[in-house]
């Protein structure tokens, strides 16, 4: 039976035809025309606001940290290290659980609503570290003790905050994806995350252009006014989204002691060869790009550009790939997603393996960086609906964070590995051959992907097969 909410109609209301029907629903959700471009406008003005946010830690608290006196270590853990960590520990757990967890507000917006808060209070804190660590060192006992630390009484409250800020932050940014698969029409979804990826980077342009520059006079009002815009913003969005019903969970999964879901977690994901294949292949996408850290290299040493024109390159390329999203979104929904993403790494190896016999100058390096974005764009759409296509649906959350343990684990390896790498050639062209290896051996293993998964009943059968696996 199809769920009436409203701003939502179900097929009976309506009385469409079938096809038409089937297009517009997802779960016992289904929606018109009218109310699908709401639901749009409440999820991505949640993505606005959580880019903003997003980049507040990466670029701000660096500052917050430096300018009293941090090292660059603990900089660089406090800033990147602590969420690498709570993500591989956190992520899967709350993925877990939240599968399998059942409400009239639904498995995903409570995960939301309840942590949000948290979020908005850490992150607001966040600032006023060094103001509440002179505060703590004024107390006697205290004083006496971190005296003999090896870690500074600023370093380890930041890293507390920071800490329980990543923690609390992983149920919101986590749960939000898996949200959109629940809610968001299948034959829409692509389009959805073209438009997710241009109101991601609108976010991050309103707070490069903005907000970055007043970061100097005006630090604790930026962490304070996004905390609070932000908590306002995707509670809003929690309470005007509305989720379907889902069928009841397994009783013993759901109910068990934590470490038979750490059992069931392990077996169902890891278990069958199959889905680490697919984590493997979703994982060469993000490993392919620990090469571009060393372009910047090639471009200013090699080639002979300065930093500005580096920097106007890249921001015209990314503009200008800004309008391939939306209609490379439409693409992978009329051609599918396996046949899109392997077109799309074959599109990007062949750009990649051309800049790098000819990209010499200016003008060529615009050239390339505009064609290999284009691509890149539409691998990045086509492997978010890939994955909503070939993991099972009613476990999407647990091998969402599965793919992303594994990604972030080989990225972690293959930075280092990279590295190497450059150093043995000593040229830093071939920061743009490392991606053509990794991406040709993506090629390779979605074509199996796709070979299995029409073996498995293809777009009809393979979910009903994918539960008998697991």
């Amino acid at each position: 039976m199809l769920k009436t909410n409203k701003g939502l109609e179900t097929a009976l209301d309506r009385k469409p035809d079938i096809e038409d029907v089937s297009r517009f629903c997802v779960g016992t959700l289904c929606y018109t025309r009218a109310s699908l471009v709401v639901l749009f406008s409440w999820l991505l003005g949640g993505a606005f606001i959580f880019a903003i946010m997003e980049n507040v830690m990466p670029l701000l608290l660096p500052l917050v940290l430096k300018d009293n006196g941090a090292s660059n270590k603990s900089v660089g853990f406090i800033v990147t290290g602590l969420y690498m960590i709570v993500n591989a520990v956190a992520n899967p757990i709350i993925s877990y659980k939240s599968d399998r967890y059942r409400s009239r507000w639904g498995r995903r917006r409570p995960f939301i609503l309840l942590t949000t808060p948290f979020v908005v209070l850490l992150l607001a804190l966040i600032p006023f570290a060094p103001a509440m660590t002179h505060r703590l060192e004024a107390i006697a006992w205290i004083a006496a003790f971190m005296k003999n630390s090896p870690i500074t009484t600023l370093v380890l409250l930041s890293g507390a905050l920071v800490a329980l800020f990543q923690v609390f932050n992983m149920f919101v940014s986590s749960v939000y994806y898996y949200l959109i698969v629940d809610v968001v029409p299948q034959a829409f979804i692509a389009r959805f995350y073209g438009l997710l990826y241009v109101f991601c980077n609108l976010g991050a342009f309103v707070f490069s252009y903005w907000i970055f520059g007043m970061a100097k006079t005006h630090l604790h009002e930026i962490f304070v006014g996004t905390a609070i815009i932000y908590g306002i913003i995707i509670t809003i969005m929690c309470l005007k989204v509305k989720e379907g019903d889902y069928p009841p969970p397994n009783k013993k999964e759901a109910t068990g002691h934590w470490w038979s879901g750490i059992r069931n977690y392990a077996v169902q994901c890891f278990g069958h060869p199959f889905f680490l294949i697919i984590f493997i292949v979703y994982s060469i996408r993000i490993w392919s790009n620990a090469s571009d850290v060393f372009l910047v290299f090639l471009y200013r040493d090699q080639i002979g550009l300065t930093l500005d024109e580096i920097g106007k390159i890249t921001a015209f390329a990314q503009i200008t790939s800004v309008l391939f999203v939306y209609p490379a979104g439409m693409l992978v929904d009329r051609l599918g997603s396996h046949k899109s993403y392997i077109a799309a790494m074959t599109l990007y190896c062949a750009v990649k393996l051309v800049a790098f016999f000819l990209v010499n100058n200016y003008w060529s390096l615009l050239i390339c960086n505009i064609l290999w974005l284009i691509p890149y764009c539409l691998i990045t759409i086509s492997v978010s609906k890939w994955i909503v296509d070939l993991y099972p649906n009613k476990q999407y959350g647990q091998f969402a964070s599965a793919g992303a343990m594994i990604s972030s684990i080989g990225a972690a390896l293959l930075s280092i590995l990279c590295g190497q790498f450059i150093d043995l050639v000593n040229n830093y062209r071939y920061a743009l051959l490392w991606p053509v290896a990794f991406q040709l051996v993506g090629v390779i293993g979605a074509l199996i992907i796709y070979k299995k998964w029409k073996a498995m009943g293809g777009k009809e059968g393979y979910q009903m097969q994918c539960e008998k696996m697991i």
